[in-house]
């Protein structure tokens, strides 16, 4: 085949190529049929299909996933979000939440506080969210330190917490709902003190102190 052919073919087939794509793109011949929402506890998967902008019967090839994706990202509960394309017909949206560990009880209303210390919203806080009581609830830098202790605790053994005092970042008490105490002290050893919980709130004794999780003390 001489080159004046080859370049004519190759010519031709982009042509097609392009006449084809522009079709697909202006006729919505692979519409979305399914929008797949994954990886949600708080927020409703329907809300966040309407946030993301994403109609069913769309166009697949004009669907904008990072205009959805920055949409739902803009929702205080989400810490990530990944928007894609599962051909022929589905978009799928993955939400990593954040992991309400913490509440404090303000004027404007309920702050939840999530793993990183960080308020992220005014609302009803989860089962396993814990009141903070005390000086350090308007300190960032000491709530850091008490949301990380939290974090720690098994999110079952938070369900029996009623609250968390917290004079400073160095006394961290837990009060149960049952009226038992368990003082932590302060943010470390968390992993070793995290068990040492588990341990005594099986057992007999109004107030532990697990400071020290190798020397555990009751009274």
């Amino acid at each position: 085949m001489s080159w004046k052919k080859l370049s004519l073919a190759l010519l031709s087939l982009a042509v097609l190529v392009a006449a084809v794509f522009g079709m697909v793109w202006a006729v919505p011949i692979l519409k979305v049929e399914n929008i797949e929402v994954s990886g949600t506890r708080h927020l409703p998967e329907e809300e966040v299909r309407e946030v993301s902008g994403i109609a069913t019967e769309e166009n697949m090839l004009r669907v904008n996933v990072a205009a959805a994706a920055s949409a739902v990202a803009d929702s205080p509960w989400v810490k990530a979000v990944s928007v894609r394309r599962n051909w022929p017909a589905t978009i799928s949206i993955d939400v990593t939440e954040r992991n309400a560990v913490l509440f404090t009880d303000t004027a404007e209303g309920i702050k939840l506080i999530d793993e990183s210390g960080v308020p992220f919203l005014i609302g009803e806080p989860p089962a396993e969210t814990v009141e903070v009581t005390g000086d350090a609830n308007d300190d960032t830098a000491e709530l850091v330190e008490v949301a990380e202790v939290v974090a720690a605790v098994d999110p079952a053994v938070r369900e029996q917490v009623a609250r968390v005092e917290v004079p400073s970042a160095l006394e961290i008490t837990f009060h149960l709902h049952d009226g038992r105490s368990v003082y932590w002290g302060a943010n470390r050893d968390n992993h070793d003190k995290a068990l040492a919980m588990e341990t005594v709130l099986s057992r007999e004794g109004q107030h532990w102190n697990i400071s020290n999780p190798t020397m555990v003390t009751v009274r």
